[in-house]
């Protein structure tokens, strides 16, 4: 009787590219470092939420509150970063949630919009509404 050789060798299989849900590995970049968030200044982030079967991205806009360890279920002390959100509620995301952020800033009429990496603001295109008649 002969022994074949596994499907599943690990000469054969090429690595993936990291998936959201592997989580964050000592040899990667922190995420506070990659996105450059600064404690105290205003994103627009986006963050997986949800088990595996039904993960979805979320964005919301939110204050970065700096990087803490909690926790988590199984015992283990993973690291998490704070967000306050601007109706005062806190956001604990841990590093492998974030999936982006894009620093943000008031608008002249209030509202928070993306900062433009040149300092230009963009407009918004206005479309004019031919009457019927």
């Amino acid at each position: 009787m002969t022994v074949q050789p596994s499907l599943f060798t690990s000469s054969d299989t090429t690595p993936r590219r990291r998936l959201v849900r592997d989580g964050f590995r000592e040899t990667e970049t922190n995420p506070v470092d990659h996105f450059a968030l600064r404690s105290g200044e205003m994103y627009r982030i986006s963050y997986s939420v949800g088990g595996s079967s039904q993960r979805r991205v979320t964005r919301s806009v939110a204050i970065f509150g700096g990087q803490t360890e909690r926790r988590v279920w199984s015992g283990d002390v993973m690291p998490c970063l704070d967000f306050a959100l601007p109706q005062g509620r806190t956001l604990s995301l841990l590093t492998n949630q974030l999936v982006d952020a894009r620093p943000a800033e008031l608008n002249e009429r209030g509202q928070w919009v993306l900062q433009q990496p040149d300092g230009h603001h963009r407009r918004a295109l206005r479309r004019h509404h031919s009457g019927l008649g």
